[in-house]
């Protein structure tokens, strides 16, 4: 049944996509990984490389590695054949290849943009970030390459995984 309405999810999202924006939504979706990188960036030179900002570069480098290697292991235990090779009716719009579950774009985006709205108690700090993985994790699936089930596992690695680090740096590298 899960199977079921998960294509048929994608297959709606996919065909109610404003196919004029697939070139924006392919450059969300290629530049995550940049994108995080940039975050950690910026976080230093608006800090001035203060302690505070250092600290919070590596929570956030911490945080993407470790989203990275989560992805790679449960794509690798997995093994879910991503939804244009399993379905015909999916077009593939952009880069996707190997397993599918979970969106290793996703979990990055959300894991970085949670991260992000911890450190940040801002609103304009955490919309714009939430919005960011919000665009990632839509295009990932407009673009034909998960699932919403891949996506929403994505999401849900990424956000306990900021909370996680986000605890343990509270706890041991600026405790109370």
């Amino acid at each position: 049944m899960f199977a079921s309405l998960d294509i048929t999810l994608l297959e709606w999202i996919q065909n109610h996509r404003i196919e004029s924006l697939d070139g924006v939504l392919s450059l969300f979706s290629t530049a995550t990984t940049y994108i995080s990188f940039g975050i950690i960036l910026a976080i230093g030179i608006f800090s001035r490389f203060s302690r505070n900002g250092v600290t919070r570069m590596v929570q956030i480098g911490l945080v993407l590695f470790l989203a990275g290697l989560i992805t790679f292991a449960v794509k690798n235990t997995v093994k879910r054949t991503r939804p244009f090779k399993a379905h015909e009716s999916i077009e593939k719009l952009t880069l996707g290849g190997g397993t599918s579950f979970p969106s290793g774009h996703t979990t990055e985006a959300f894991a970085v943009a949670a991260t992000v709205a911890l450190l940040y108690r801002r609103r304009s700090v955490q919309i714009p970030a939430i919005l960011w993985a919000i665009l990632v994790a839509y295009s990932r699936m407009a673009l034909g390459v998960h699932y919403p089930g891949d996506v929403l596992g994505g999401l849900v690695f990424g956000v306990i995984l900021a909370y996680g680090v986000n605890d343990g740096f509270r706890r041991w590298v600026n405790p109370p």
